[in-house]
């Protein structure tokens, strides 16, 4: 429903911001310009009020994103991608291509983010102290992103899976128990604990008259217990989703039209008619491209009958592929990150099925139940 966009590329790194980011960039704005600094600079009026908190919290999310910065550097300096950094209303999230493949690897990447966010707090306390007598209004900013990147590193700190301390706390249970699976389900198990406590204790602070704060732990409390679980449900599917390829989830029976069939007929007798979301358009040396239920609704629906679905379809350099040897998890990643509904899957060049979101999430489901406890995530110990 709100998708992300782009903002920045650094190192190969896209940057996005969800629309969310926005709304606590605008909060954190307000509560800057009419609480934080009036309390703390009654002499100043209200334009410089709003200017300089707006500037603290931009100022704030950079310092947020060099934070995840930390993370995507250390991750790639151990050999794993990321691809992207989404900024949204609780910070940010590097996004990582896999899991760590050891301990080592796990502790390196979460520790450096409160690191970093340590050194800023140093250098921002530093700065303030040179701006005293130059810029009273650079100097509040600096002392401001000073004790929030203190927190910032504080509370990522906390064994709330999946914050870096969760995290970490991961790493070490995974080289004691030397198993991954393991260590999540410890981790895991600390992060709901540790959610449940904040939301326990959101309800006493409003049970006691404080009532922001006790919403601000509720909801705190409620997405890091959310996020616990989240992460052991995708160490459950990336088990099941990595013994699988793409020829084992991919359909043989998909639909194949001419070029020259109207999307009228596409429309009534596969679409409608079968349920079908995408259609192979090919002639006889081959597939030309792909017509999906996306493509006939950027066409006027009085042109049906008369238009030619090689006028309409995704052409094929432009249509998304994987091989059959594709595991299945990197498909579902595929689906996801261009939100679609189907992929088709090649052999040798030549198209001999397609994986569908639909029947792709059945077989997830149907595996879930019958093999509750796999999990393909390594389980060799390293040392930190």
């Amino acid at each position: 429903m709100f998708r992300s966009f782009q903002v920045a590329r650094i190192r190969g790194i896209v940057i996005e911001i969800h629309p969310s980011w926005l709304l606590i960039l605008g909060l954190v704005t307000w509560t800057l310009a009419d609480g934080f600094f009036p309390d703390q600079y009654p002499h100043w009026n209200t334009a410089t009020y709003w200017v300089v908190g707006a500037t603290a919290a931009l100022l704030l999310f950079v310092t947020v994103l060099v934070h995840e910065l930390a993370h995507a550097f250390v991750a790639i300096s151990r050999g794993l991608p990321v691809p992207k950094i989404t900024l949204f209303i609780f910070g940010g999230v590097s996004h990582m291509s896999r899991q760590p493949r050891t301990a080592g690897e796990e502790f390196a990447i979460a520790a450096a983010g409160p690191a970093t966010s340590l050194v800023i707090a140093v250098l921002s306390v530093a700065a303030a102290v040179g701006l005293h007598s130059i810029d009273e209004h650079a100097e509040a900013i600096a002392y401001y992103l000073a004790v929030v990147n203190l927190l910032l590193a504080v509370f990522n700190l906390l064994p709330g899976f999946p914050l870096d301390g969760g995290r970490v706390l991961r790493s070490i249970a995974w080289r004691r128990t030397k198993s991954f699976r393991k260590a999540t389900q410890i981790a895991g198990g600390v992060g709901e604990t540790f959610g449940y406590a904040l939301m326990i204790a959101g309800v006493v602070l409003l049970l006691g008259g404080s009532a922001i704060d006790g919403l601000w732990f509720l909801f705190v409390g409620w997405f890091l217990l959310s996020a616990a679980k989240g992460e052991s449900q995708n160490l459950q599917l990336e088990g099941i989703l990595a013994r699988l390829k793409a020829r084992d989830v991919m359909r043989e029976d998909f639909v194949t039209v001419t070029p020259g069939h109207s999307v009228q007929d596409v429309v009534d007798d596969y679409m409608i008619g079968q349920g079908e979301r995408a259609v192979v358009v090919a002639n006889e040396r081959g597939v030309l491209g792909l017509i999906t239920v996306s493509d006939v609704s950027r066409v006027p629906r009085d042109t049906w009958p008369q238009a030619p679905v090689q006028g309409v379809m995704t052409p094929r350099e432009k249509v998304i592929t994987v091989t059959a040897d594709t595991v299945a998890r990197d498909v579902l990643v595929l689906i996801g990150e261009h939100q679609l509904n189907q992929i088709p899957v090649l052999e040798e060049g030549r198209m001999i099925g397609m994986v569908t979101r639909r029947e792709l999430l059945d077989r997830i489901q149907l595996a879930e139940k019958l093999a509750p406890d796999t999990s393909a995530a390594p389980d060799e110990p390293a040392a930190i």
